[in-house]
């Protein structure tokens, strides 16, 4: 790893200067470009590496095991870098089209909440989870000659491609093409499925308090859209503006990452101590992993079934709320009368509770030690647990019981994402770090499936098969 560094990265490498040590600051396209093929030189020799060490043996796996855990404590005291906070808010803000946007899409589109045309466009939308469950996995197989730092910028250009069909050529250019729903969704599944384990995967030798940063960035996106944003809606500025700002800042947080985290990760950049550094070159490749899953795999399962329950309800039971309170207003208390508020404000209360509940459990979920495998299964079963209560308080159908079912069901879910994925970074061995991501979140994405296609039968699951004046109504009135 040491020889790698030093011919790819001496002072007379042609890969230094595009990264921006040097001369006049790059343009955006050309840091990119830079970060990539800086990347490639540093990180295409890894499976010929790994090829090359001895086949795993009891002394080999306590050296390795030794070797692993003085990374993992210099990596612990690492300083946070917050700004990765906002890469990971820029990339994950296309991932929330399947939230409030997702019904303002298909109403610019012409499309009811019931009937054929209706099912149709829940299914495009969950070509979302279909796509990041073929290609957690799948892109081991169709991108295994790319590394896994252009894997990311790969993924960042699929994203800003599906976010920029509905506020182009659906709102800008008035299409209602039922097509454009299919590419857009499917395009954004597919760069998140590349996406989120690599990110990972890829900064795991900036610690864990940085790490810690990047996971609240999922909460932390969907606040600044379904909460801020959707409030900004709610005084009369035009839902569209969202669907720009969220095209407009996925190459900002492309550049932040190419100009400020690269040089890091490929190079050391004077911030990333060498070991953990080195350690970014030794992946192997997922079918190395599959011949050591005996080491990995099987304790991973019982992280791999909690994500199944937590993407379950959060792309299933959850988002059928959308279908379900679907007039003007909101009923607070009970279903037929009572208390009401407008629906958008009440969602923007929603979302409140989901931001809450899912951005404090994945800093609480860091906060604990959690140095046993059995510690590990007792916060897994916890967060189950919240999960589970959330679903349940989903079939209320009165909108108090649905801001807390928000709050439990993503407390469970942020807390065991970052459970698990300080269990991957600290007991998993650092070589199989990607395959343990790529296979957790492909169980995840299962469960995600699972739920995001019966949206329409867990709306009839709430609405208890019939229609209150401001609930459960047939077809859309807002």
């Amino acid at each position: 790893a040491q020889a790698i560094l030093a011919q790819g990265f001496s002072p007379a490498s042609s890969v230094r200067s595009p990264i921006g040590c040097h001369g006049r600051a790059p343009s955006f396209f050309s840091s990119v470009m830079a970060a990539v093929m800086a990347a490639r030189d540093i990180e295409v020799a890894a499976p010929e590496q790994l090829q090359e060490q001895p086949t795993l043996s009891d002394k080999s796996s306590e050296a390795d095991g030794e070797s692993q855990q003085l990374d993992v404590e210099a990596e612990a005291q690492l300083p946070p870098q917050r700004l990765i906070l906002v890469v990971m808010v820029c990339m994950i803000q296309g991932y929330t089209l399947i939230g409030p946007l997702q019904h303002a899409f298909k109403v610019q589109m012409k499309i009811g909440d019931t009937g054929d045309v209706a099912h149709i466009f829940t299914q495009a939308a969950a070509l979302v989870q279909w796509g990041k469950f073929a290609m957690t996995l799948g892109q081991s197989v169709l991108l295994a000659s790319l590394c896994p730092m252009q894997r990311v910028f790969l993924a960042m250009m699929g994203m800003m491609l599906g976010c920029l069909i509905p506020p182009f050529f659906v709102y800008a250019l008035g299409s209602t093409w039922l097509g454009w729903v299919f590419i857009s969704f499917g395009l954004i599944g597919l760069s998140l499925g590349i996406f989120e384990c690599t990110f990972l995967n890829v900064i795991t030798p900036l610690g864990p308090l940085t790490k810690s940063y990047a996971i609240m960035g999922f909460p932390a996106a969907f606040a600044i859209i379904n909460v801020i944003g959707m409030s900004i809606v709610s005084f009369g500025v035009p839902v569209q503006a969202l669907f720009w700002y969220i095209l407009v800042c996925l190459p900002i947080g492309m550049a932040i990452f190419a100009r400020h985290f690269v040089p890091q990760l490929v190079g050391g950049g004077g911030k990333v101590h060498a070991s953990a550094t080195a350690q970014i070159n030794k992946q192997a490749v997922v079918w190395n992993s599959l011949k050591h899953s005996s080491v990995w795999l099987p304790q991973l399962v019982p992280f791999m079934l909690a994500n199944i329950v937590g993407h379950f309800v959060m792309e299933g039971a959850l988002p059928a709320n959308f279908n379900t309170f679907n007039d003007r207003q909101a009923p607070l208390l009970r279903r037929d009368d009572g208390p009401l508020m407008t629906t958008s404000q009440f969602f923007v209360g929603f979302f409140v509770f989901v931001g809450l509940g899912d951005m404090l459990s994945r800093r609480v979920g860091y906060c604990f030690r959690l140095d046993t495998y059995t510690s590990n299964l007792v916060a897994l079963a916890a967060g189950i647990a919240m999960s589970v209560f959330g679903m349940l308080l989903t079939r209320i159908g009165v909108g108090v019981a649905a801001w807390a079912s928000a709050f439990f069901a993503f407390s469970g879910q942020g807390f065991n994402y970052a459970v698990s994925a300080k269990y991957i970074d600290r007991f998993v061995p650092r070589e199989h770090n990607l395959a343990a991501y790529s296979f957790w979140m492909f169980a995840g994405s299962a469960g995600a499936i699972a739920g995001s296609t019966m949206v329409d039968v867990l709306r009839d699951w709430i609405c208890h098969g019939e229609s209150y004046p401001h609930l459960c109504i047939v077809g859309h009135h807002r």
